[in-house]
């Protein structure tokens, strides 16, 4: 896992790893949400509620 990187985007938890094009998405407790393809829409809206925070 060298070279993973976990990344905090509201409630979810994103990670990075370089060695796959797969990107999984959990909660903070540690719950798969999907892949970040799958629920980009919800990623989306969480970014644009902080740009307009």
């Amino acid at each position: 896992m060298e070279g993973t990187v976990i990344e905090r985007m509201g409630p979810y938890l994103i990670v990075f790893d370089p060695d796959t094009d797969k990107v999984p998405v959990f909660t903070e407790a540690g719950t798969w949400v999907g892949d970040a393809d799958d629920i980009s829409h919800d990623i989306d809206r969480f970014e644009h509620e902080q740009e307009a925070s």
